[in-house]
């Protein structure tokens, strides 16, 4: 009993392991005191000092797939942990086992497999654990666009012009976004791993992420100069370690889940070993959208809108899990929330979620794009995934109820504050080994709020379905004189009431990222203590990144002088209040005229208010009353946004014209080039004629410019889709009336329109109708009364002032003559009805069976009628016309069923 074999899996208590820690590796944790585990590799038969358990395979499978092996024989696909592939394989072989493989990563294997093979599988000493392959849906129903303003991103544009994503790389992990939106386009590298389907959720993402702002004045995207790459989530398993590497991907977004899963999975375990592997490789995720139910299974069964995050690779300890607000700074009921399986912190972070998580997710990316632009910028290399994920969160700002919790995890996104700590150095990387202590002093100036610090470092995974994820544990303490603070700590209890209560301060044994804060802290020198409570690696690296807020000052965060607000739109301007008085008037002028009280702008506690911008063009300002003192924002514009209108569109020459904007000095003409719209040539008029050979695409915007400064970006157009030709937008004729043809002409513009000649050909004769001299009216409407049988073919001729002259599409109507019949379609589709051409007065229809029974008359009114047949036979009918009740036409018809 106390022989361990070579290849089995045994039942320990947890303590006894301490003797063994070289012979046997720990296959699962299942809780504080009993473990799995096998005999090392290269360990011979060894006797075990203390008590052991055979175990049978139930521990390897997950409750779906045990779920899969009690239903009749249909084949599944699986997801297997294994010990290593080849060894698996001839292990399937050895024990004839047949399986599809639709995928492997690393020693995780998709499979398709019959029910009962399932546990023939699990019986594989090779087999380490069996989950169901769940199908990923993305989480976004659509309500309004992103506002960069809530997570200060707008700030970075303004502040640090130059990064804007550059040289990064994001790439997109669901279904293939849309690689002909202009927004994207020229800025994306496929690889081969992409679906093959699109989607506009695919789109949306990669626009919030890397949109260029091409499209409209909302468009722009949080790195807009980033490139993309795209990979398909169907596998739900990161890709291959060569696709980030090689192609200098170091942020990948996921923006989708599956269903509440509350367990260390096969997923969470391959993601963790991504990033050790590649430990530059932040993976973003969206919490899920299910904020609001409960979960059926698990630690958390039973507890309502709490450990509802949608799939099992967000249990994953280093990657980015991320919840959704809203613009007043609320979390979103529908954001899902933690705690994890065993009760650590996610999502870590919150972000603007109009559409739900998947934005804030896609928000994040962004804002890791430009954090790890400008770290590599200062630094040369790229940042690992755990300093970017303690910049994000040392910079974020608190949400929610005060301190850590649950649903906004360490605070909302705040682009600008961990922009400023990369740009200060305010961060640490090192390494720690076990039982070592390191400290670092850092200097807290004075006159500052509140002190951030966040240690973070990239775990290794745990073993699949251990109770508890931390392999290796590090603690940070917070030292000045005699005082010392430890990192904010939650009750993970599994109970409504524990999971609400506030944090507190406490030793922290589950997570891989500690906060500390600290209100008001005194000027002077502090220590920050890291220490190696329990590292199982040689040494385990670790980030540390701080900030400082300050107070006494007022700062406005949006606009800023590089924001365009459109006019008469609803906005949220922000701003940071370091006073711990409330704003007490916020005002408002344009043009320098007189400061106009902005309506709910009074006694404001909140760093925000919405504001429906004037009906104004120009420059404007914003400034906010505390504690007797004004505080003046940068100078931005208001503007109308332009959308302009295609005059005409000819072979050589297009012209547009657009409304005026009041105060505007004039207008830019924006085109789009390879990636982005460039300014062609500016107008003070309000139209312009383009050469044709001027574009490189058919897509062009009008921008209001103030002086020297543009207005509200104006909204692209395609001016192939506008529905002009070469001065006329449609030209149609159709029979009316007995011996009537309405004949209509819709020009797109009257300049220079000197008159237009409305012509019908008939037999090869051309006659004018109707000539319009100096039309005042874009929309012209004639009849012509004077129709014959026969083919009429109708046209209408712009002649310009300078004697161009502009033919448009002709219309042929086939006219009767008189006593014509003529019917379609034939054969006839019963219950269809059919059309019947005839001509003259006083004519009356019979349809007759093949017996001579009529069986249908009518009187027909106009030319061209609808017969309805829904009880007419199938097979031969006749249709015949009568005039003062002789037959004039026959027809004969086929009725099909």
């Amino acid at each position: 009993m106390k022989k361990n074999g070579s290849k089995k899996y045994y039942l320990v208590s947890t303590k006894d392991l301490i003797l063994h820690k070289k012979q046997v590796d720990i296959v699962c944790k299942l809780d504080n005191q009993f473990s799995i585990i096998k005999k090392k590799k290269n360990v011979n038969d060894f006797f075990f000092k203390g008590e052991i358990y055979d175990i049978n395979n139930n521990w390897k499978l997950s409750s779906k797939s045990q779920l899969l092996t009690q239903q009749k024989e249909k084949r599944h696909k699986i997801v297997v942990k294994v010990i290593d592939e080849m060894s698996f394989f001839k292990a399937l072989k050895e024990n004839r086992i047949e399986v599809e493989v639709v995928h492997t990563y690393k020693d995780v294997l998709t499979l398709k497999v019959g029910s009962t093979s399932i546990r023939q599988i699990a019986s594989l000493y090779e087999t380490l654990y069996i989950d169901t392959q769940e199908k990923p849906k993305t989480e976004s129903v659509p309500i309004e666009r992103i506002d960069l303003s809530v997570n200060n991103v707008n700030k970075i544009h303004n502040d640090y012009t130059t990064i804007n994503g550059q040289e990064t790389m994001v790439s997109v992990k669901e279904l293939l976004f849309d690689v002909e939106d202009i927004d994207l386009r020229n800025r994306i590298q496929l690889q081969g791993n992409e679906a093959e389907e699109t989607s506009s959720h695919a789109t949306l993402m990669a626009s919030t992420i890397a949109g260029a702002g091409n499209s409209a004045y909302n468009s722009k995207g949080v790195a807009y100069q980033s490139h993309l790459s795209s990979s398909d989530f169907s596998t739900l398993l990161p890709d291959e370690d060569a696709y980030y590497t090689s192609n200098g991907i170091f942020i990948q977004n996921h923006s989708y889940g599956t269903v509440i899963e509350s367990f260390y999975g096969v997923e969470a375990n391959a993601y963790d070993q991504s990033t050790v592997d590649v430990p530059e490789l932040l993976h973003v995720f969206s919490s899920g959208n299910l904020g609001e139910l409960t979960p059926g299974e698990g630690n958390y069964q039973g507890v309502n809108g709490y450990a509802n995050l949608t799939g099992n690779f967000k249990m994953a300890k280093n990657v980015l899990v991320v919840g959704g607000i809203n613009r007043e700074l609320e979390i979103t009921s529908r954001s899902s929330k933690g705690p994890t399986y065993d009760g650590r912190v996610k999502p870590e972070l919150v972000a603007h979620a109009p559409q739900g998580t998947s934005d804030a997710a896609a928000i994040v990316s962004g804002v890791a794009s430009l954090l790890q632009q400008k770290y590599k910028e200062s630094t040369g290399v790229v940042p690992s995934a755990a300093l970017l994920k303690s910049v994000l969160i040392a910079g974020s700002d608190d949400v929610g109820v005060k301190g850590i919790d649950f649903s906004s995890g360490y605070g909302n996104v705040n682009a600008n504050q961990s922009m400023n700590i990369i740009e200060d150095n305010s961060y640490i990387n090192d390494v720690i080994s076990n039982n070592e202590t390191r400290e670092y002093t850092i200097s807290i100036p004075s006159m500052v709020k509140e002190l951030r610090i966040a240690i973070v470092w990239n775990d290794p995974p745990a073993n699949v379905n251990d109770s508890k994820a931390l392999v290796n544990d590090i603690d940070l303490e917070l030292r000045k004189d005699v005082n010392s603070w430890l990192p904010w700590v939650l009750d993970a209890t599994a109970s409504q009431d524990s999971l609400e209560k506030e944090a507190f301060r406490g030793e922290d044994h589950l997570n891989n990222v500690e906060l500390i804060t600290l209100d008001n802290p005194e000027q002077g020198e502090y220590t920050l203590r890291v220490a190696a409570n329990s590292i199982l690696t040689s040494q385990q690296s670790f980030s540390i990144a701080y900030s400082f807020q300050t107070k006494d000052n007022f700062t406005w965060n949006y606009p800023t002088t590089t924001d365009r607000l459109p006019s008469a739109t609803d906005v949220y301007i922000r701003w940071a209040n370091g006073f711990d008085l409330q704003v007490s008037k916020v005002e408002y002028s344009v043009n320098n005229g007189e400061w106009i009280e902005i309506e709910n702008g009074a006694n404001i506690s909140t760093p925000f208010l919405l504001w429906n911008t004037p009906q104004a063009n120009g420059r404007a300002r914003l400034r906010a009353l505390v504690n007797g003192t004004y505080y003046t924002s940068e100078e931005f514009i208001i503007s109308d946004v332009i959308t302009p209108n295609v005059d005409f569109n000819c072979d050589e020459t297009i012209q547009f014209s657009w409304n005026a904007v009041p105060n505007a000095t004039a207008y830019h003409i924006q085109l789009l080039d390879d990636a982005y719209m460039y300014t062609n040539s500016t107008v003070s008029e309000t139209n312009i004629a383009i050469p044709k050979s001027t574009f490189t695409t058919p897509y062009i915007a009008v921008t209001p410019v103030f002086n020297t400064e543009e207005g509200v970006k104006g909204q692209t157009i395609n001016y192939n889709t506008q529905g002009v030709n070469c001065y006329y937008k449609n030209f149609l004729a159709f029979i009316k009336d007995e011996n009537l043809v309405d004949v209509r002409l819709n020009l797109s513009t009257l300049t220079n329109v000197a008159s237009v000649f409305f012509e019908k050909t008939l037999n090869g004769s051309t006659e004018i109708i109707k000539i319009v001299t100096a039309p005042t009216l874009e929309e012209l409407q004639i009849d012509d009364t004077n129709v014959e049988g026969g083919e009429n073919e109708y046209s209408a001729r712009i002649v310009l002032s300078d004697g161009t002259e502009i033919y448009t599409d002709s219309i042929i109507i086939n006219f009767p003559f008189d006593n014509t019949l003529k019917i379609y379609p034939n054969p006839v589709v019963a219950s269809e009805g059919m059309f019947v051409y005839s001509r003259g007065n006083n004519l009356d229809i019979e349809i007759v069976d093949v017996a001579g029974r009529i069986i249908y008359t009518n009187r027909l009114q106009k030319i061209r009628q609808t017969i309805p047949i829904p009880n007419f036979k199938t097979g031969v009918l006749f249709v015949r016309i009568l005039k003062n009740g002789k037959q004039i036409a026959v027809k004969k018809i086929l009725v099909q069923p």
